[in-house]
């Protein structure tokens, strides 16, 4: 569920490792980046039956943030991959 917002994040700047610095003074981005957020947790937790999903526990959200934090280093590593012209 979250690796959307992870790659959402990982994908901010293309060209650069830093994808993080000053992500917080585009207000435009975290809004979105909180709504995300917030419609996923209301999708899985509250509308199982019509989302088809089962509510997360404690541990199964924190594992869902560690395998989505996963694919940021993914995509640094990725970033660091020369691309020759044609």
């Amino acid at each position: 569920m979250l690796l959307q917002v992870f790659n959402e994040i990982s994908s901010r700047e293309m060209e650069k490792i830093n994808v993080l610095k000053g992500m917080t003074r585009n207000y435009v981005f975290m809004a979105v980046l909180t709504s995300t957020v917030i419609f996923q947790f209301i999708m899985v937790q509250f509308l199982g039956e019509f989302a088809n999903t089962t509510p997360l526990n404690l541990h199964q959200w924190l594992v869902s943030v560690l395998l989505g934090l996963v694919g940021m280093p993914i995509a640094a590593a990725v970033k660091l991959i020369p691309v020759g012209s044609s």
